[in-house]
C-alpha cells in the first residue's frame, strides 16, 4: 500500500517515521540524563513506541547514540559558517567564538558524547571511523586563501595550523567553559590572546 499523498510504501514511510522519533527522543533523553542515566525503556516511552523497535533499528543504546551523534555532526555541518574576517587573526578568533556559541547551544548533549568518548576509546572510534572531511572545512580553506594572498608566511603549514586552532577551541569552548565552567567573556577573552600570538608567528 503506498501514501495517497507522497506515493512512498506506507511502511517505509511508517519505519522512517519511527526512526526520526526515536533519534529525537535519544537526543533529549541523552541531553538530559547523560548517557549512563538514560535507559532505552525512557527514551521508547518518550518517543510513544515499543521498546522492542529501537532495538530493531539501532541494535542498543550505545547504537542509538552512535545515530544521533553523526546526525548532530550533520547538522553542525550544514550550518552556515560564519562570514569571512578580513585579516587572520580575525578568522582565527571568529571561528573558535563561533563553535563554543554553537557548543553552548547544545551543551547537554556536547557534554554527553565527549564523556563517553572518554570514557570509551571503542565509542569513540566507531564515532570517528569513516568520517568525511571535517565538518570545519571552510576554516583550513580560509587559511590557505589568506596564505595564498601572502598575508600568512609560505612556510606555514595550513593543515597543522588547521589543527592547532581546533584543539585550541576545543580545549577552551569544551573544556573551560562546558566542563569546568568558566565564563564566556573569559573564554573569549583566551581566545583573543591565542588568535593574537599565534597570528604573530604566521603573519607577513
Amino acid at each position: 500500500m503506498t501514501d495517497k499523498n507522497t506515493g512512498a510504501p506506507r511502511k517505509k514511510r511508517d519505519r522512517e517515521a519511527s526512526r526520526r522519533r526515536i533519534l529525537q527522543a535519544g537526543l533529549e533523553v541523552f541531553a538530559e540524563l547523560g548517557y549512563d542515566g538514560a535507559t532505552t525503556r525512557m527514551i521508547a516511552e518518550r518517543a510513544g513506541l515499543n521498546e522492542s523497535l529501537l532495538h530493531r533499528y539501532f541494535t542498543s543504546k550505545e547504537g542509538l547514540l552512535l545515530e544521533v551523534s553523526r546526525l548532530s555532526m550533520e547538522v553542525m555541518r550544514s550550518q552556515p559558517p560564519h562570514d569571512p574576517q578580513p585579516t587572520p587573526q580575525d578568522e582565527i578568533y571568529e571561528f573558535m567564538n563561533s563553535k563554543m556559541e554553537y557548543e553552548e547551544r547544545n551543551r547537554n548533549f556536547v557534554r554527553v558524547i565527549v564523556s563517553r568518548g572518554l570514557a570509551d576509546p571503542a565509542f569513540r572510534r566507531k564515532l570517528t571511523s569513516g568520517m568525511k572531511a571535517p565538518v570545519d572545512n571552510y576554516f583550513m580553506e580560509r587559511l590557505k586563501d589568506f596564505k595564498a594572498r601572502g598575508r600568512i608566511r609560505k612556510s606555514v603549514d595550513i593543515e597543522r595550523l588547521f589543527f592547532c586552532v581546533l584543539s585550541f577551541s576545543f580545549s577552551v569552548g569544551v573544556v573551560d567553559r562546558l566542563m569546568i565552567g568558566k565564563s564566556l567573556e573569559e573564554c573569549r577573552q583566551q581566545y583573543q590572546m591565542f588568535a593574537k600570538s599565534i597570528t604573530e608567528g604566521i603573519c607577513q
